[in-house]
């Protein structure tokens, strides 16, 4: 059993981390909100505050924790706030960054060692992914600095129940509506997945294995999807009929039309999550496995 600091926790990720976290017996702190309790999955203790609180930081009970898990960092500053001021000690800190923080202008599959960002660029979501590109490397410097272990995860588009992202959760809803969905007929990017519970799972695997202290992984299933190949998943698992309508990439976006995945080649993001698989044991979920799963789960949600 271990002691488990857990930041956020009740989200998507962080709460398909804590189910299983405490389903294993591991001793389970966990600040947040307080928006949704997950006491009801068994876990020790609830901290109601915003983690930028560096007087209810200070004010917690000294203690060892064996990992603290960070699902909501998301400004600069942030790893270091809880670093500088937890009371106690620190054994390691795993942090869920993005695959979002590698530079843009390289196409290829990205390996952990693909450089990150070094500026904000101008996409959609450009701020996002250089606030993370920054705390990625904050992790890093500042558990090195005080003799922590670190772990950073880097996941692709993460799927799965509870997803409060309007990924796979927008075709479902279309489907339960009977609203027909559309499809860019000229889209040519290409992109990944990784199933919630892999990376639950990963989470796991992190605070027990040697191997993944100071390290950083990817986290990928290898299929590689465009909108055609993620529109015939869409089919297989599907349970009703829907109906379809083609739409360039340019009047997808005049119109607005908030479609969940990148459109252009240049978009595209792809990359090796083989290192995890290696090091954590881990295997990844089959897309079609995953998607039935997602979609059933959110079938239920929706009332479908």
């Amino acid at each position: 059993m271990k002691n488990i600091l857990i930041l956020g926790g009740s989200y998507f990720v962080g709460r398909v981390f804590t189910i299983m976290a405490a389903s294993a017996g591991h001793a389970l702190t966990l600040i947040n909100r307080g928006r949704f309790s997950m006491e009801r999955y068994g876990t020790k203790e609830e901290l109601h505050f915003d983690r930028h609180d560096v007087q209810a930081l200070r004010s917690m009970s000294a203690q060892h924790y064996d990992a603290v898990v960070d699902f909501c960092g998301y400004e600069p500053g942030d790893v270091c706030t809880v670093v500088e001021n937890l009371p106690g000690t620190i054994g390691q800190y795993i942090f869920l960054s993005t695959g979002d923080v590698y530079d843009r202008t390289i196409h290829t599959p990205k390996g952990e060692s693909t450089p990150l960002l070094k500026k904000q660029s101008s996409c959609a979501g450009g701020e996002y992914m250089y606030k993370k590109a920054l705390l990625d490397q904050e992790t890093r410097e500042i558990c090195a600095k005080k003799g922590i272990a670190y772990t950073v995860l880097r996941p692709a588009f993460i799927y799965g129940p509870y997803n409060y992202a309007p990924r796979e959760s927008y075709y479902v809803k279309k489907i339960l509506d009977r609203e027909p969905i559309p499809v860019p007929r000229d889209a040519d990017s290409e992109f990944q997945f990784v199933y919630v519970r892999d990376v639950a799972v990963a989470i796991l695997e992190c605070m027990e294995r040697e191997a993944a202290r100071n390290e950083v992984f990817n986290l990928s299933a290898p299929e590689i999807m465009n909108y055609e190949r993620f529109m015939q998943t869409l089919k297989a698992v599907s349970d009703r009929p829907y109906d379809t309508y083609p739409i360039s990439v340019q009047s997808v976006i005049s119109q607005g039309i908030p479609l969940p995945f990148p459109m252009r080649k240049e978009e595209s993001e792809l990359f090796c999550g083989d290192k995890a698989a290696q090091a954590l044991g881990l295997s990844y979920t089959p897309f079609m496995q995953g998607l039935t799963r997602a979609y059933q789960g959110f079938c239920t949600v929706f009332g479908g």
